[in-house]
């Protein structure tokens, strides 16, 4: 479990950190996939994906508590607290 979770983080940051560097967005649009855009990473719901499974890898690079990201990730994607993920929805990563 710890390893997908680092895996999922590093291919955030990666993302993030090679969309910024280049002012392009970059990876497939499918479902799973991280694309950079802007000054953020857009994180795409992959099918049963909870925001706490996106938070985990999030939170654990950031040395933050999870639940100050998941707070902010509802915060920039308009989530409420009983609101389901759907696949392919797109979330934003600040």
């Amino acid at each position: 479990m710890k390893t997908k979770v680092a895996r999922m983080a590093i291919a955030i940051l990666t993302a993030f950190g090679i969309g910024v560097y280049t002012g392009t967005g970059i990876g497939d649009s499918g479902p799973g996939a991280t694309v950079a855009a802007d000054d953020a990473a857009v994180h795409i719901v992959k099918d049963g994906e909870t925001l706490w499974d996106i938070a985990r890898g999030i939170a654990d690079v950031r040395g933050q508590d999870i639940r100050e990201t998941i707070y902010e990730l509802q915060i920039n994607n308009d989530i409420g607290d009983n609101d389901n993920l759907q696949p392919g929805q797109r979330i934003i990563i600040r």
